[in-house]
Protein backbone atom coordinates (compact mmCIF):
# COMPACT_ATOMS: atom_id res chain seq x y z
CA UNK A 1 0.00 0.00 0.00
CA UNK A 2 2.91 2.22 0.56
CA UNK A 3 4.43 1.66 -2.68
CA UNK A 4 1.32 2.95 -4.52
CA UNK A 5 0.73 5.76 -2.41
CA UNK A 6 4.24 7.18 -3.14
CA UNK A 7 3.44 6.03 -6.72
CA UNK A 8 0.81 8.09 -6.39
CA UNK A 9 2.28 11.24 -5.49
CA UNK A 10 4.86 11.17 -7.53
CA UNK A 11 2.33 10.94 -10.39
CA UNK A 12 0.76 13.82 -8.99
CA UNK A 13 3.83 15.67 -9.13
CA UNK A 14 4.63 15.34 -13.20
CA UNK A 15 1.36 15.37 -14.43
CA UNK A 16 2.32 17.77 -16.76
CA UNK A 17 4.96 15.70 -18.18
CA UNK A 18 4.62 12.48 -20.49
CA UNK A 19 5.11 9.39 -17.41
CA UNK A 20 6.55 6.12 -17.68
CA UNK A 21 6.99 4.01 -14.12
CA UNK A 22 9.50 1.14 -14.67
CA UNK A 23 8.96 -1.80 -12.39
CA UNK A 24 10.96 -5.07 -11.60
CA UNK A 25 9.56 -7.25 -9.52
CA UNK A 26 6.65 -9.67 -10.69
CA UNK A 27 3.71 -8.53 -8.13
CA UNK A 28 3.32 -5.51 -10.45
CA UNK A 29 2.45 -7.31 -13.61
CA UNK A 30 -1.46 -8.33 -12.93
CA UNK A 31 -4.58 -6.51 -14.32
CA UNK A 32 -5.38 -4.02 -11.58
CA UNK A 33 -2.01 -2.64 -12.14
CA UNK A 34 -1.92 -2.20 -16.07
CA UNK A 35 -5.98 -0.54 -15.25
CA UNK A 36 -4.71 1.98 -12.68
CA UNK A 37 -2.01 2.72 -15.29
CA UNK A 38 -4.26 3.04 -18.29
CA UNK A 39 -6.31 5.17 -16.03
CA UNK A 40 -3.84 7.94 -15.42
CA UNK A 41 -2.39 7.92 -18.82
CA UNK A 42 1.15 6.31 -17.56
CA UNK A 43 3.30 4.50 -19.65
CA UNK A 44 4.50 0.75 -18.72
CA UNK A 45 7.37 -0.03 -19.00
CA UNK A 46 8.85 -3.15 -20.65
CA UNK A 47 11.94 -4.47 -19.30
CA UNK A 48 14.34 -7.42 -19.73
CA UNK A 49 16.36 -8.49 -17.06
CA UNK A 50 17.61 -11.63 -15.45
CA UNK A 51 15.02 -13.67 -14.44
CA UNK A 52 15.50 -14.07 -10.65
CA UNK A 53 13.52 -14.68 -7.73
CA UNK A 54 10.32 -12.69 -8.15
CA UNK A 55 11.98 -10.32 -10.94
CA UNK A 56 8.87 -8.94 -13.86
CA UNK A 57 9.03 -11.04 -17.06
CA UNK A 58 9.29 -9.97 -20.29
CA UNK A 59 5.72 -8.00 -21.01
CA UNK A 60 4.50 -6.55 -23.74
CA UNK A 61 2.08 -3.91 -21.98
CA UNK A 62 0.89 -0.08 -23.51
CA UNK A 63 -0.99 1.65 -20.97
CA UNK A 64 -0.73 5.02 -22.85
CA UNK A 65 -0.16 6.36 -26.37
CA UNK A 66 3.29 5.99 -25.48
CA UNK A 67 5.18 2.38 -25.96
CA UNK A 68 8.42 1.71 -23.93
CA UNK A 69 11.09 -1.28 -23.72
CA UNK A 70 14.01 -0.76 -21.45
CA UNK A 71 16.85 -3.46 -21.97
CA UNK A 72 19.35 -3.79 -18.70
CA UNK A 73 20.62 -7.42 -19.90
CA UNK A 74 20.96 -10.37 -18.33
CA UNK A 75 23.90 -10.76 -16.10
CA UNK A 76 22.83 -13.11 -14.00
CA UNK A 77 26.41 -13.12 -11.75
CA UNK A 78 26.46 -9.27 -10.70
CA UNK A 79 22.61 -8.25 -10.94
CA UNK A 80 22.83 -8.35 -6.94
CA UNK A 81 26.24 -7.52 -6.21
CA UNK A 82 26.39 -4.09 -4.40
CA UNK A 83 30.31 -3.59 -4.86
CA UNK A 84 30.24 -4.08 -8.53
CA UNK A 85 26.85 -2.60 -9.05
CA UNK A 86 28.16 -1.61 -12.68
CA UNK A 87 29.11 -4.36 -13.56
CA UNK A 88 25.04 -5.60 -13.82
CA UNK A 89 24.31 -3.88 -16.79
CA UNK A 90 28.20 -5.89 -18.86
CA UNK A 91 25.87 -8.23 -20.82
CA UNK A 92 25.70 -8.39 -24.88
CA UNK A 93 22.41 -9.78 -25.92
CA UNK A 94 23.08 -12.49 -28.99
CA UNK A 95 20.67 -12.14 -31.94
CA UNK A 96 18.25 -14.66 -30.69
CA UNK A 97 17.64 -13.30 -27.53
CA UNK A 98 16.54 -10.05 -29.00
CA UNK A 99 14.02 -11.99 -31.61
CA UNK A 100 11.17 -11.94 -28.37
CA UNK A 101 11.92 -8.10 -27.79
CA UNK A 102 11.66 -7.74 -31.84
CA UNK A 103 8.18 -9.25 -31.81
CA UNK A 104 6.90 -7.83 -28.33
CA UNK A 105 8.27 -3.82 -29.50
CA UNK A 106 6.46 -4.54 -33.20
CA UNK A 107 2.95 -5.60 -30.97
CA UNK A 108 3.68 -2.33 -28.55
CA UNK A 109 3.93 -0.17 -31.58
CA UNK A 110 0.77 -1.89 -33.35
CA UNK A 111 -1.11 0.05 -29.88
CA UNK A 112 1.33 2.77 -29.24
CA UNK A 113 1.66 6.08 -31.22
CA UNK A 114 5.06 6.13 -30.37
CA UNK A 115 7.53 3.29 -29.31
CA UNK A 116 11.17 3.64 -27.45
CA UNK A 117 13.43 1.34 -27.44
CA UNK A 118 16.05 1.83 -25.01
CA UNK A 119 19.22 -0.35 -24.04
CA UNK A 120 20.95 0.18 -20.71
CA UNK A 121 23.48 -2.45 -20.99
CA UNK A 122 26.04 0.32 -21.18
CA UNK A 123 29.16 -1.40 -20.23
CA UNK A 124 31.59 -0.97 -23.19
CA UNK A 125 29.13 0.46 -25.92
CA UNK A 126 27.19 -3.09 -26.26
CA UNK A 127 23.71 -0.99 -25.90
CA UNK A 128 24.75 0.72 -28.69
CA UNK A 129 25.35 -2.63 -30.60
CA UNK A 130 22.40 -4.28 -29.31
CA UNK A 131 20.89 -1.01 -30.43
CA UNK A 132 21.56 -1.34 -33.42
CA UNK A 133 20.77 -4.99 -33.97
CA UNK A 134 17.42 -4.61 -33.00
CA UNK A 135 17.05 -1.63 -35.42
CA UNK A 136 18.20 -3.57 -38.17
CA UNK A 137 15.70 -6.59 -37.17
CA UNK A 138 12.55 -3.83 -36.61
CA UNK A 139 13.35 -1.70 -39.90
CA UNK A 140 15.07 -5.08 -42.28
CA UNK A 141 17.61 -2.55 -43.20
CA UNK A 142 20.99 -2.02 -43.29
CA UNK A 143 21.94 0.93 -40.27
CA UNK A 144 25.28 2.78 -39.93
CA UNK A 145 27.44 2.74 -36.76
CA UNK A 146 30.73 4.65 -35.86
CA UNK A 147 34.03 2.75 -36.76
CA UNK A 148 35.37 2.03 -32.99
CA UNK A 149 31.89 0.08 -32.65
CA UNK A 150 32.20 -1.79 -35.79
CA UNK A 151 35.65 -2.47 -34.64
CA UNK A 152 35.16 -3.75 -30.97
CA UNK A 153 31.88 -5.53 -32.42
CA UNK A 154 32.98 -7.08 -35.90
CA UNK A 155 29.60 -9.13 -35.90
CA UNK A 156 28.04 -5.63 -36.45
CA UNK A 157 29.75 -5.71 -39.83
CA UNK A 158 26.75 -8.06 -41.27
CA UNK A 159 23.96 -5.30 -41.04
CA UNK A 160 26.09 -1.88 -40.57
CA UNK A 161 27.87 0.20 -42.26
CA UNK A 162 30.02 2.38 -41.00
CA UNK A 163 29.37 5.93 -39.77
CA UNK A 164 30.41 8.44 -42.87
CA UNK A 165 30.73 11.93 -42.97
CA UNK A 166 28.15 14.43 -42.72
CA UNK A 167 25.44 10.63 -42.47
CA UNK A 168 23.08 11.47 -39.25
CA UNK A 169 24.32 8.82 -36.57
CA UNK A 170 21.84 5.82 -35.24
CA UNK A 171 19.18 7.66 -33.29
CA UNK A 172 16.10 6.78 -30.76
CA UNK A 173 13.46 6.39 -31.20
CA UNK A 174 14.23 2.31 -32.82
CA UNK A 175 10.80 2.46 -34.19
CA UNK A 176 7.97 5.14 -34.38
CA UNK A 177 4.77 4.80 -35.20
CA UNK A 178 2.47 7.85 -35.85
CA UNK A 179 -1.04 7.34 -36.08
CA UNK A 180 -3.71 10.48 -35.85
CA UNK A 181 -4.62 11.58 -32.40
Amino acid sequence: ALNREYLETLLRQFIEYPRVVEVRHSTWDNPETIAYFAERNVSFCNIDQPQLGHSLEPTAHVTSSIGYVRLHGRNYDQWFEPEKSSDRYNYLYKANELVGWKERVQTIAKEAKVTFVITNNHFEAKAGANGLQLKHMLTGRRVVAPESLLEHYPELKAIADPLGEGQPPASLPLLRNERPA
